[in-house]
């Protein structure tokens, strides 16, 4: 199992090595404006939802990514930081876009806007001006779950983390799924709890790094957090079911197993 740290970035080394990334906040507009990390390109991501496995639903999703990342000047191979006011989820689902669109890496201010204050740097107001990029997106297969791949997983008894509320979890669940809320990974001041606290969180539940496994949550931004926490442990085939319950709680044909 080979560990990824280089997908968090602390503020000090964002600090030191500003010039060397793209720095996107994913905050919605009005907090950018009020406030955001100089040199902070920004887009909300939070629009941009896979809501169904039907291929030509997830070219349009595909399409529309490039597009947005191409106005902010995104660049094929670009090193990108993606932060919110914590290490959220939004964040996360940048950092598992670049890698599932083919763009480059993406990595996770660890805390967010609020741990960059916590140690000192400044807050600017000023928007960044950016020049259009002619980025091309390639959807890697190996990151995007859809519907048949998830009941593929149900009927073979294979890996699958619900990383919704436990609220949700108890109105029903995708059989054979085990259940592990994406908060936990967080500590009390919204930065990631430590690497061993992490793994033997994941070991409790009983994933082992060599097996498939396949995240869900909602509409896919709280299992983009658990995909880049399983991926930071080293867990190898990771998949996010991105469309996720929006889509398998309303299609009759998909299985849900109760949970009380």
């Amino acid at each position: 199992m080979n560990e990824q740290p280089d997908l968090i970035v602390s503020p000090d080394w964002l600090a030191a090595h500003r010039d060397e990334v793209v720095l996107v906040d994913v905050r919605p507009g009005d907090q950018y404006h009020a406030g955001h990390i100089p040199g902070a390109r920004h887009i909300d991501l939070y629009p941009y939802k896979v809501r169904d496995s039907d291929p030509e639903l997830i070219a349009e999703w595909v399409e529309a990514v490039q597009a947005a990342f191409r106005r902010i000047g995104i660049r094929n191979g670009d090193r990108v930081v993606f932060y919110e006011d914590y290490s959220g989820t939004t964040a996360a689902r940048g950092v598992w876009l670049m890698r599932a669109l083919s763009l480059g890496e993406g990595a996770m201010l660890d805390g967010g806007l609020a741990a960059w204050v916590r140690a000192g740097h400044p807050m600017v107001t000023d928007p960044v001006e950016t020049e259009p990029s002619d980025l091309v997106a390639r959807l890697d297969p190996a990151l995007l779950a859809t519907a048949s791949d998830v009941l593929e997983a149900a009927r073979n008894d294979g890996t699958i983390v619900d990383t919704r509320a436990d609220l949700e979890w108890m109105q029903g669940t995708i059989p054979t799924a085990r259940h592990l809320e994406w908060i936990h990974h967080l500590q009390p001041d919204g930065t990631l709890k430590p690497i061993q606290e992490l793994r033997a969180m994941y070991e409790q539940l009983g994933l082992a790094p060599s097996e498939e496994v396949i995240t869900f949550c909602a509409s896919g931004y709280r299992a983009a957090h658990t995909w880049l926490v399983l991926t930071l442990l080293g867990y190898d085939n990771v998949r996010n079911y991105a469309p996720s319950w929006g889509e398998w709680g309303r299609r009759p044909d998909l299985p849900i197993a109760p949970t009380r």
